[in-house]
């Protein structure tokens, strides 16, 4: 049923598609950018594992980590909280269009990226690095941005501001991390680029995931009621720390190797027991009547996929961890909230339809495709190019969907931005 077809026609009419309304929240303008990122990127990475090409001076690897880290992330993340975190810190609303150059600036550095990687010359490592500093600039502005909207919700004697700033933190070290990472292009240290990337992964965008996780969904307050009420944040600060800790092991595993045995022993049992106590965790929530929902199923699938990347990291799975973490954990949170957010926007319930529930499952297959071709590696020729091609599908039809709706009013009803 048409979203609009119980609004009287004069409604209707000014409901009407028009790319102004992408300016209409911060949201809006940094979903739907991340999301062109998103598909475009995803879909050439599936291109060249169904036709591969001939090698360029940029590694494929290399660009895929960098892409995967600050490429629809940075977009996706000041859009959210731009316009959430303002709610939480009660802070007066960011204009969308205080975010356009940031934005702008974000778009043009991974056009020339791209570019870069086409063109595949001898000068496509300075081109591509200077994409990313580009790229580096506009993230940098929107963290200034929620820097100041922190400031913001300070002055105005906001309670709650330990969500926000968490949260930025992990902002700042990831524009901080990718300014180096540029530099790292443009000297062709591919090695120190990609662990860049796992850093910010884990320990940058990671920590805003934790915060956002920890902020907005209600079952994660409900871990340990003894320790929820003597440390209500306990929780949090644990999944923040295990995250920055995986930053850590990720980029001294890549840089220098394989630790000595005594000292990886030790070193994976933070990530090991931190999969067990979120094992332990989903377990308990799963039985709860709220996740029947699927809205909230579909979250609460993300934090079983961080305790498999955990346990898989402490098992020393690298690659299968990597992408439980990067596509079913962070993947599935994305898909869940994104789509909770524009909805909101819009004025739209709610509620995961059927299109978008397909949406989940096909993740799922993309998740477990790719896990298993970093267990059995044998697979490779069927199972890589077949996650590649659903994750793209999932990221194209996402675009398409939402994009279209996103560029619409919200309706006169609805209470855009709710739940946030």
């Amino acid at each position: 049923m048409s979203c609009v077809s119980s609004l009287p026609p004069s409604s209707a009419a000014r409901r009407s598609w028009h790319p102004r309304h992408w300016l209409a929240s911060p949201a809006r303008l940094g979903f739907v950018a991340g999301a062109l990122v998103l598909a475009l990127g995803a879909l050439g990475w599936a291109a060249r594992l169904w036709w591969p090409g001939p090698a360029g001076r940029v590694p494929l690897g290399a660009a895929h980590a960098l892409w995967a880290a600050w490429g629809f992330m940075p977009l996706f993340v000041a859009g959210f909280l731009c316009t959430a975190g303002a709610r939480w810190v009660q802070a007066p609303p960011v204009k969308a269009a205080a975010l356009l150059p940031a934005v702008g600036a974000q778009l043009a550095g991974w056009l020339v990226f791209g570019l870069a990687l086409a063109d595949g010359g001898a000068q496509a490592p300075l081109m591509a690095g200077m994409g990313l500093a580009c790229v580096a600039a506009g993230w940098s502005g929107a963290v200034l941005r929620l820097w100041r909207l922190l400031r913001a919700g300070a002055a105005r004697g906001a309670q709650d501001r330990l969500h926000l700033r968490l949260a930025l933190a992990g902002c700042a070290w990831s524009a901080l991390l990718l300014d180096v990472a540029a530099g790292a292009v443009a000297a062709e240290a591919w090695t120190l680029a990609r662990a860049l990337a796992h850093v910010a992964l884990w320990g940058a965008f990671g920590v805003v995931y934790a915060a956002a996780l920890h902020r907005l969904v209600p079952f994660m307050g409900d871990a340990a009621p003894q320790l929820d009420a003597r440390w209500p944040a306990w929780l949090l600060w644990s999944l923040a720390g295990v995250m920055a800790l995986q930053g850590v092991l990720r980029a001294v595993a890549l840089l220098l190797g394989p630790l000595p045995g005594v000292l990886d022993a030790t070193a994976s049992l933070a990530p090991g027991g931190a999969g067990v106590l979120l094992l332990g965790l989903w377990t308990r929530w799963r039985r709860l009547p709220a996740v029947r929902q699927r809205l909230p199923a579909m979250l609460l699938r993300g934090v079983f996929w961080l305790a498999v990347a955990l346990l898989l990291s402490a098992l020393g799975a690298a690659d299968a961890a990597l992408h439980a973490y990067t596509l079913g954990f962070l993947g599935t949170l994305l898909l869940a909230m994104a789509s909770r957010v524009a909805c909101a926007q819009i004025g739209r319930a709610v509620v995961v339809d059927g299109v978008l529930w397909a949406l989940f499952h096909l993740l799922q297959a993309a998740v477990l495709a790719r896990v298993a071709w970093g267990l059995w590696p044998a697979g490779a020729t069927w199972l890589l190019p077949v996650a590649a091609g659903a994750w793209a599908l999932v990221s194209l039809v996402w675009l398409l969907r939402y994009g279209w709706w996103l560029g619409r009013a919200a309706r006169e009803t609805g209470r855009p931005g709710a739940g946030l």
